[in-house]
């Protein structure tokens, strides 16, 4: 019965395998992540992971059916998690396989290729827009390039400024020094020859910066703090990016902020910094914060004291700036890229804000660390790299099955913020995006009455405001550069014939006459001239004045004084008491003195 147990089991027919099959593959086409979201199967799906992320991602990919791989050299994987220079471009399969690193990212993820990216773009856009596109980057000099070296010592000399010094490939905050408007450059710099009176100055060091100090920084109770947010190139062909602030982190110092207390756990607010601070074991949680904790600080702590602050505006307005800055930093570095399927990348950016509430870019991170000491920010890493994960499956599924890409399904807290395929109008208003809430709104000249042209055409009008710049979604910016310059135009003529008539109304005006001028200044002297009551010269003549008895003595004895000293010595002559001159021809003199003045005053009287 064994046997005929056995053999009366009856394998599916063909039609009932085909159907089971076609089901399978609606359910993984219904479902977003198709095949990446089932569970441990006959043949499971293998990664690679390294560095501090490996243990999030291992835990969730495992529980999801994969297997991990720990070898470096394997081929065969589906997704890889590492380094960039742990990836062998060679081997990579284009459309099979995923790594989240892309070729060409060092434009923007490297300190020194972050500065010359930025400052050429803003650079290209101000010479075809305008010069009110505004830089969120701190004033950056690389110590390598011997022109920027002479300018950065020019300026050290003459002003007295705070500068940060970084290497270029540093990060958790090694190797970065705070260096004060007066003090000493040799821990940085290096005289290398000295010809005559002028010396070559080096960097002790290659690949450093010596960027400005945001010495006046916003402060939550009296401490620094900074801002690290993420971002997701989920996809290169097109570039697709989304934002999550949800996993944002605010990391705080533990002591209180003084611009010239060079302790490293006071600048810097790496978690790497401040674990070694001597409090940090009592004060582990106030060390971090959340994006959302922060926006509650500032509704009850700012903004009663800032009424341009609206409501939320850490998660509104902080957010849309953060939003122009990373797109505007992709639009620099896109055509250094290497476009290939498969590619992404997790990307954090550390922002800071200072007093004015202006946003300033620090840096660019290819590898964000995670696991921060605050308790409630640990909380959000594990689901920042789930949702990470499920976006690029998404979109690599998609890409297989040659359907397009956007929308994504899956989406809870990132959100599209750079579509390449749609970004012409996107980026008019970034161009006019204002990073602080003090600077004056563009443009800055008053707004004159547009008057009709000869030909009879009407001109656009602009406000003031910056929103108003773009009405329409259809405007260009042509439309825009055109219309602005017309204004300016018509200001600039209003301004000129308003001088003209100002310079013919003064010359209208007539000279005083001279004596007209002598009178007026004449009444003035009479009207602001006063006297003291004091002695009258007359009065001050007619006194006498005569030494007393003291006086007489003491003149006495200095003109005895003065005989002794000057009578010569006779060395041969026998010792004898010095005669002393008779006291009558000094009292004949005396009263001599005194007499002049006594005959005066009897004349005078």
């Amino acid at each position: 019965m064994g046997n005929g147990s056995v053999s009366g089991q009856k394998k599916d027919p063909p039609k009932e395998q085909e159907q089971q099959h076609q089901e399978k593959v609606a359910r993984s086409k219904s479902t977003p992540l198709g095949e990446f979201l089932r569970r441990k199967s006959g043949a499971s799906l293998v990664f690679f992971a390294c560095t501090d992320k490996a243990q999030v991602i291992t835990e969730i990919l495992e529980e999801r059916g994969w297997s991990r791989t720990r070898d470096h050299a394997v081929t065969n994987f589906t997704i890889k998690w590492c380094l960039e220079h742990q990836v062998d471009w060679k081997k990579f399969q284009e459309g099979k396989q995923l790594i989240n690193n892309i070729p060409g990212q060092i434009t923007f993820a490297d300190k020194v290729n972050l500065w010359y990216t930025i400052r050429d773009y803003i650079n290209s856009r101000r010479n075809a827009v305008g010069n009110h596109v505004q830089t969120f980057l701190p004033m950056t000099f690389v110590l390598d390039d011997a022109n920027e070296l002479n300018e950065f010592l020019r300026i050290h000399k003459k002003q007295n400024r705070t500068w940060i010094c970084k290497p270029r490939y540093s990060y958790a905050g090694q190797g970065i020094h705070v260096l004060s408007g007066n003090s000493n450059l040799e821990t940085v710099l290096k005289v290398q020859s000295s010809i005559g009176k002028r010396t070559q100055i080096q960097p002790k060091f290659p690949g450093h910066i010596m960027q400005e100090y945001i010495s006046r920084p916003l402060l939550i109770k009296g401490r620094k703090f900074d801002m690290r947010v993420h971002w997701l190139v989920a996809w290169t062909k097109p570039l697709i990016v989304f934002y999550n602030h949800h996993a944002s982190v605010i990391r705080l110092s533990l002591n209180l902020y003084r611009e010239y207390d060079f302790d490293r756990a006071t600048h810097l607010t790496n978690l790497s910094v401040q674990e070694h601070h001597y409090r940090y074991a009592s004060s582990q949680e106030d060390t971090g914060m959340t994006m959302q904790q922060l926006n509650q600080y500032f509704n009850k702590c700012f903004r009663p004291f800032h009424p341009q602050l609206c409501e939320d505006w850490v998660l509104t307005v902080m957010q849309d700036r953060m939003h122009t800055i990373i797109r505007q930093v992709i639009r620099a570095s896109k055509h250094k890229l290497e476009r290939i399927a498969g590619h992404f990348g997790l990307f954090g950016c550390d922002f800071l804000l200072d007093e004015n509430f202006r946003l300033w870019l620090l840096e660019v991170n290819d590898n964000p660390g995670v696991g921060w000491g605050n308790t409630q920010v640990n909380t959000t890493t594990k689901p920042l790299f789930e949702e990470t994960l499920n976006i690029v499956f998404e979109c690599f599924d998609k890409y297989k099955h040659n359907r397009p890409i956007l929308p994504v399904q899956c989406l809870k807290n990132y959100s599209l913020i750079y579509n390449e395929s749609d970004d012409k109008e996107r980026m008019v208003l970034d161009d006019n995006q204002l990073f602080s809430d003090k600077v004056v709104p563009r443009p800055t000249t008053k707004e004159a009455p547009a008057q009709p042209p000869a030909n009879g055409t009407t001109l656009p009008r602009l406000s003031n405001t910056r929103q108003s710049t773009v009405t329409t979604p259809s405007a260009t910016t042509d439309i825009i550069i055109r219309s602005e310059s017309i204004l300016l135009a018509t200001n600039s003529e209003a301004n000129l014939s308003k001088s003209m008539e100002f310079r013919e109304r003064k010359e209208r005006v007539k000279p005083d006459d001279p004596q007209e001028r002598l009178r007026k200044l004449k009444a003035l002297k009479e009207r602001y001239t006063f006297s003291l009551p004091t002695r009258s010269i007359d009065k001050l003549n007619q006194l006498s004045f005569r030494r007393s008895n003291s006086s007489l003595i003491a003149l006495r004895k200095a003109q005895q004084k003065r005989r002794i000293e000057l009578k010569p010595i006779n060395p041969d002559s026998k010792r004898s008491k010095p005669q002393t001159p008779p006291l009558r021809s000094c009292e004949t003199t005396i009263e001599k003195e005194n007499s002049v003045i006594i005959k005066s005053t009897e004349a005078d009287s």
